[in-house]
């Protein structure tokens, strides 16, 4: 009976290292991303912000909230309602970024379209578009991302041909490893994923995003 109970105490106190553990190196992470953005300069923003970031908001708090993600990522798709309910609420406030993690099939494809369609400033409706249509175009084992033409013919003021012609011809390549490394810097291991001037946002949830929002806003 002894040497059960001495089984089961080591074993809680192992469980309890773990944790201490998890907690410390969290917390350490956390510090070193942290850091990264108070030594960010105007002429140096990564790797939260580049030159070639598409950025939306006022910033009249200078407070830069950025998104990694993915066109074809069914759980940026999901979430997508919640960032845009936060950029509604506190677009005077904030600048919103989006840097891209593409890990799918299609998703360079996507990234190409959203580029192209920045020289039409049509970059929100496009992104709105394709996640909204995400269910049609990306279906598991049978993407079809030539219906995202169709879709975006819904589009008001856009001009698809000239899109399709910009399609063929942008080069997003240096683009997206440019992302990735900063990624890989902050690391980040999916998408989406969400800072708040250098705070990694934890939890995916609105709550979570909106409680770092605010506590930069309100410091």
């Amino acid at each position: 009976m002894r040497n059960k109970s001495i089984v089961i105490i080591s074993l809680l106190a192992l469980v309890a290292i773990f944790f201490a553990g998890s907690y410390i190196y969290k917390s350490n992470e956390s510090a070193e991303i942290e850091k990264l953005a108070t030594t960010t300069s105007e002429s140096n923003n990564g790797p939260f912000v580049r030159d070639h970031s598409m950025t939306f908001g006022e910033n009249k708090k200078n407070i830069v909230v950025v998104e990694f993600l993915d066109p074809e990522c069914e759980a940026c798709a999901y979430f997508y309602p919640a960032v845009n309910k936060v950029y509604k609420e506190y677009y005077e406030e904030i600048k919103l970024v989006i840097r891209y993690l593409s890990n799918h099939q299609n998703s360079e494809f996507a990234v190409k379209i959203l580029e192209s369609s920045r020289l039409q400033n049509k970059y929100k409706e496009v992104l709105d578009v394709i996640f909204t249509t995400q269910p049609q175009w990306a279906k598991h084992g049978n993407t079809k991302p030539e219906l995202l033409w169709t879709f975006l013919e819904k589009v008001d003021g856009l001009d698809i041909e000239k899109l399709k012609k910009d399609v063929e011809t942008i080069d997003v390549k240096n683009l997206l490893s440019k992302d990735r490394l900063d990624a890989a810097k902050l690391r980040v291991q999916g998408t989406p994923s969400f800072f708040v001037n250098g705070k990694k946002v934890q939890k995916l949830s609105y709550d979570a995003l909106v409680d770092l929002v605010e506590g930069e806003i309100y410091k």
